[in-house]
């Protein structure tokens, strides 16, 4: 365990290091016309619904291996909320 002087001799160390880094001088942003209006969504690259659908299936079943608990307490309540929906 380090003791209380190492740990202040190395802290002001770092403080050293960081005193003499340059320091980033903050560049004004530059608006780049839109094409698009205010309104209107972003366009977004078309959706590879067989992807997204088999990482989903992918998720689904891995995860009564990796949650079991969660699995049983999730189908406990299902199983709950069916029986008191009478």
């Amino acid at each position: 365990m380090a003791t209380k002087a190492e740990l202040e001799a190395e802290l002001a160390e770092l403080k050293k290091q960081l005193a003499q880094r340059p320091e980033k001088q903050a560049e004004p942003e530059e608006k780049v016309p839109s094409t698009q209006t205010e309104d209107a969504p972003p366009a977004e690259a078309p959706i590879d619904w067989d992807k997204e659908i088999s990482e989903v299936m992918t998720h689904l079943e891995e995860f009564p291996h990796k949650q079991p608990l969660l699995l049983a307490f999730g189908a406990f309540a299902i199983g709950y909320m069916i029986g008191r929906s009478k």
